[in-house]
């Protein structure tokens, strides 16, 4: 759809793109285009022939962008969703495709162990960014009180070296802890999460906005 492409050019920012270039230092061909620009070109796409632009080749940043965006919310049934985030997972890169894919993906709790499942077979593949995908989809859609337990028991049984993935799977943990601290306290204790996990995971509890002093300062001792 070389119309895409046209939209994508007419709205490049080099100064956005440079920024970008510094948050993805491992990603090519960044255009600069910024996310409301992004989302208005992926709605116009859904308004037509979004199937057949999900089977173009991809040569920008901002092109992968498009299709997380058209997979995440496009009008489809459950099932063909799941089949296309499997098809696009390997084409994820980065963390920007990662996370916009998994925080717009649309979920009806009806399916939660058909999603469980996708995360499952993403962690069991030992590829960094599929991993991501799955630690950050827990985040997105399954902290709650039903699953609590078994995001917990799920992220402290999975391993991986990646900067990347142990990032996604902290950025989960820290919204574990200030959603259900309790509980998270528990594995925190345990010893049984990876040391870089458990010092990431302080980290960002500590950076973020959700969390008061109070909550700072409690969770600091768990450093290691």
């Amino acid at each position: 759809m070389s119309d895409v492409i046209d939209a994508l050019f007419e709205n490049v920012d080099r100064k956005y793109a440079e920024f970008n270039r510094k948050l993805l230092p491992d990603t090519d061909n960044i255009l600069g285009v910024r996310m409301p620009v992004l989302r208005k070109i992926a709605s116009e796409i859904m308004n037509r022939e979004w199937r057949s632009f999900l089977e173009t080749d991809s040569e920008y940043h901002e092109e992968y962008l498009l299709k997380a965006l058209v997979i995440a919310n496009a009008d489809m049934v459950f099932e063909e969703r799941i089949a296309l985030t499997r098809r696009f997972a390997p084409c994820v890169k980065n963390w920007a495709v990662c996370d916009l894919l998994c925080n717009d993906w649309k979920h009806n709790p009806d399916y939660d162990e058909e999603l469980w499942t996708l995360c499952d077979e993403f962690f069991s593949s030992g590829e960094e960014f599929k991993m991501r995908m799955a630690a950050v989809m827990l985040l997105f859609k399954f902290i709650d009180g039903k699953n609590i337990d078994r995001v917990l028991n799920r992220l402290v049984s999975v391993h991986h070296d990646g900067y990347y993935y142990k990032m996604g799977s902290a950025w989960t943990l820290s919204y574990c802890y200030i959603l259900f601290p309790d509980k998270t306290e528990n594995i925190l204790i345990s010893g049984k999460l990876n040391p870089e996990i458990q010092n990431m995971t302080v980290r960002k509890v500590c950076e973020s906005r959700r969390a008061d002093d109070t909550v700072r300062e409690r969770i600091r001792k768990y450093r290691r």
